[in-house]
């Protein structure tokens, strides 16, 4: 077992596999095709999605004995950047860690849903299994929303939900925080700074923008913590304005984050919104202002009753119930009706330069996986 997940791994870190909008990444084409061969070698029906250019997803179903109900396992494909790596696609062995670009987060995955399908192709699990690596989770997540919309309402038999294999130091992740990202723009009147009276300043209404941020993000700490995600939260992101040192700036904006948990809704952080908004308008001068919501992935939680959650939770009893604060894909599927739970190796340095996953809690998964299904 540890030769073979070491040879595959291996064999997945030396595919640039950089998704395509993070640092000039090729995406995923040429690792689905590593994917679907590997499966078409254990006689599954692999399938490529093209789900955008450069951007593929794999599909695949082993077939169960019973065949009335199925589970779906997911990985993906892509990963961040390597600036600053030393050898960043050849897998380099610590002891116990296995490192390059992607081990931990996530091909170490990848390669169990592989060995899981070399053990279920020879003896079939007691249900269907789906096999599922998406495009894109570290930007927008094109493959699983793909998945979601296209593949998911096909699905036959139905799932009993749906397992996401991030890593999560081998927690049973129940719940992860989701995010928005807005942006509020002010538009002003560029004039040469010697003639102050014929401008008007874009830039210093920001400062209202900043005021009321820093209100919303101490109302968030006086809320009740969750007692897995914690507090909700929220960050200035970014901040654009002006062009020259001599001239009043004519526009400018500003982006921020907010944290989100489960049960606040869409209302509430409208009206967060709306008070920013309100606030530079009110701010002196003949500025105007506009505010929009640019982009929103929702937060999730399982339901305390689902059947995969037990089933992990027998066949992990040593694991412990977490909430995770990174969002993932794992949110798509809790919101298309699928009991979503995440559940991964121990590793160190998603998205860094010393990135590496523990070979030996790769063995403990995979072991918990294979029981899990099992148990169905």
């Amino acid at each position: 077992m540890e030769n073979r997940l070491s040879t595959l791994l291996s064999e997945l870190v030396r595919i640039n596999s950089i998704n395509r909008t993070l640092s000039d990444g090729p995406g995923e084409q040429e690792i689905a095709k590593f994917v679907a061969r590997h499966l078409k070698s254990l006689n599954l029906d692999a399938e490529i999605q093209e789900v955008g250019s450069s951007q593929s997803n794999v599909v695949a179903r082993i077939e169960g004995q019973q065949q009335n109900r199925s589970l779906l396992l997911n990985a993906h494909l892509d990963t961040v950047g390597v600036d600053g790596m030393d050898q960043p696609f050849k897998l380099r062995r610590k002891g116990d860690r296995l490192y390059g670009r992607g081990t931990y987060d996530m091909k170490g995955s990848v390669a169990l849903m592989l060995l899981l399908a070399d053990h279920f192709t020879r003896h079939p699990p007691p249900l269907d299994v789906f096999l599922t690596f998406v495009a894109d989770e570290e930007d927008k997540s094109r493959g699983m929303e793909f998945l979601v919309e296209n593949w998911l309402p096909q699905v036959s038999p139905p799932l009993v939900g749906a397992l996401f294999l991030e890593p999560t130091e081998e927690d049973i992740g129940v719940c992860h925080k989701g995010f928005t990202w807005y942006e509020v723009a002010v538009t002003g009147k560029a004039a040469h700074g010697s003639r102050p009276e014929q401008g008007i300043d874009a830039i210093l209404p920001l400062q209202s923008v900043m005021a009321e941020l820093s209100k919303i993000q101490a109302e968030l700490l006086r809320r009740e913590p969750d007692p897995l995600l914690g507090h909700a939260s929220l960050h200035a992101s970014k901040i654009k304005g002006g062009s020259e040192l001599s001239v009043i700036p004519g526009r400018a904006c500003i982006q921020w984050e907010r944290r989100t948990r489960p049960g606040e809704s869409a209302r509430d952080l409208n009206i967060e919104l709306e008070r920013v908004v309100q606030a530079v308008a009110d701010h002196p001068g003949k500025h105007s202002v506009s505010g929009r919501e640019l982009f929103v992935r929702r937060p999730h939680r399982v339901p305390d009753d689902a059947k995969i959650l037990e089933h992990l939770q027998n066949a992990a009893p040593q694991s412990k119930q977490v909430g995770l604060s990174f969002w993932a894909d794992s949110a798509l599927a809790g919101a298309a009706g699928v009991p979503a739970i995440l559940y991964g190796p121990v590793g160190h340095g998603a998205h860094a330069v010393d990135e590496w996953v523990s070979l030996g809690s790769l063995k403990r998964v995979y072991d918990v996986l294979r029981i899990l299904i099992e148990s169905f």
